[in-house]
């Protein structure tokens, strides 16, 4: 009976702890995507001539927040 009742306890506990990492990695989500796709970009650009980033109407001098 002893025996039931710790593993009984010690799931539980394995239980939260998984459901807690979860939820970590949970809120925190939206922020790797973003830096992710901040990456991409980067390399994106990196890759691309300098004549096509002189070109204005591609690469503005400013950058509009909504």
């Amino acid at each position: 009976m002893m025996v039931i009742f710790s593993s009984l306890i010690f799931l539980n506990f394995i239980i939260a702890e998984v459901c807690n990492s979860y939820a970590e990695v949970r809120s925190n989500i939206d922020a790797f995507i973003y830096k992710e796709r901040a990456s991409l970009i980067a390399e994106a650009e990196d890759i691309m001539s300098k004549k096509s980033k002189a070109d204005k109407n591609c690469f503005p001098t400013f950058i509009i927040s909504r």
